[in-house]
């Protein structure tokens, strides 16, 4: 290839990695997906990917061209993931043109969020009442999360869109004092209420679970520098947490209101059967997949809960977590390939609810309570859980080879 092409071939790479990272890829994943497409192009390159940068560079005969992007860390966004991928794949087969891949990049990262403030609003509320249910509680605990579910939801449409600022960085804290100000108030007017359930429900979208999960999978996969840097980045976010909650409960203990001995009674099981496909259903906003999508969002959701379930009732929860993560894993990988979409599409809403989120959460708590032993050992358990999810994927990978990458 003459130099103009190699430079053209170059530049979309680098555009497609800044996309990819956008929309939330781990970093094996993103320098695996580009060192492939490196190889389509007939190029040499080197790409390294950090939480926060992305460093390469390709070599052209006797010219080495290297590149340093400061990029900002955003979530997953499993709409825009698929969105990219098919541009990649169109101008790999040369059904699209280097610049016009380019543009249509351009295109999708600059898109808005498919879902509205209503749609974002009830996604708040059924999050927090599905996962007060799957904690364990009863109705008057039921009833608390929606509204707090609710208020944090309307609450989280201000929330700004670059991690950068004041505000952005704060924000956790400031959620958690508002969210944990209104339970423990709740709880002084009805003492029936469990503030605990009650607080980590409507903190559970904020919880680093898949975060933290991403990091124990980049540290497995020798990218030690990213993994690190993200596992302290989720360990920050439940710092930011736990203070905010150490300080809404302050704030609420200092208000004196006479309590009302009402008594609710526990919720039975059954009700799971109904909340459970519904908190599945919530990873489709959570992620911003596309809403043609929301069938098998649900539906990875709902198969990686009820596996893990079932052998965690029979295997105990280290076993139970890394057998969910396996069949999650393998099906996502047979997904990729009977669908010819991006494995990610089942992976992360398959493994959203068996991330261990908040037993980091219960960690610091205990910190914050000067329970030290406590603190350390539910610490060592998340740590336990996360790298047993991320071997029972990686276990599914090679039960069933990714065709790609992504």
């Amino acid at each position: 290839m003459d130099r103009n092409q190699f430079l053209r071939r170059v530049k979309f790479i680098l555009k497609f990695g800044r996309a990819l990272h956008t929309v939330g890829a781990p970093a094996h994943t993103l320098e695996g997906t580009l060192q492939d497409m490196c190889q389509l192009f007939g190029i040499q390159g080197n790409i390294v990917s950090l939480p926060t940068a992305i460093f390469s560079s390709f070599t052209y005969g006797d010219e080495e061209i290297t590149k340093i992007e400061r990029v900002i860390p955003m979530g997953v966004n499993l709409g825009k993931l698929s969105r990219v991928d098919l541009v990649a794949r169109e101008v790999i087969h040369g059904r699209m043109t280097y610049e016009e891949g380019s543009q249509s990049l351009d295109t999708i990262l600059t898109s808005e969020n498919p879902y509205g403030k209503i749609i974002r609003v009830l996604c708040f509320l059924f999050s927090s009442a599905g996962f007060m249910v799957l904690f364990g509680g009863t109705w008057g605990d039921f009833l608390a999360s929606i509204m707090i579910g609710s208020i944090i939801g309307m609450i989280s449409l201000l929330q700004p869109v670059q991690t950068i600022g004041l505000v952005a960085q704060m924000f956790e804290a400031i959620i958690a004092i508002i969210a944990a100000f209104i339970s423990y108030f709740l709880v002084k007017l009805v003492p029936s209420l469990n503030v605990g359930v009650i607080i980590l429900s409507s903190l559970i979208i904020f919880m680093p679970g898949l975060y933290i999960t991403m990091a124990i999978a980049e540290i497995a996969t020798q990218n030690l520098t990213s993994g690190t840097s993200r596992l302290m980045g989720g360990v920050m976010i439940l710092l930011k947490l736990t203070f905010g909650v150490f300080i809404g409960a302050k704030i609420a203990s200092f208000v004196k209101i006479p309590s009302i001995p009402i008594e609710f009674s526990t919720i039975p099981d059954w009700v799971t059967y109904i909340t459970l496909p519904v908190t599945a259903l919530m990873a489709t906003v959570i992620f911003k997949a596309e809403k043609k999508d929301w069938a098998w969002v649900t539906l990875a959701g709902v198969y990686g809960y009820c596996c893990s379930k079932f052998a965690t009732h029979y295997l105990g929860p280290e076993l139970g977590i890394l057998i969910g993560g396996f069949f999650v894993g393998a099906t996502s990988n047979i997904f990729a390939r009977l669908k010819d979409r991006p494995s990610s599409l089942f992976q992360f809403p398959g493994i959203i609810l068996l991330v261990p989120g908040s037993m980091g959460y219960h960690s610091l708590s205990f910190l914050f309570e000067r329970d030290v032993v406590g603190g350390l050992g539910t610490a060592f358990n998340m740590i336990a859980l996360a790298t047993a999810l991320v071997v029972g994927v990686f276990l599914g990978n090679i039960l069933v080879k990714p065709r790609r990458s992504l």
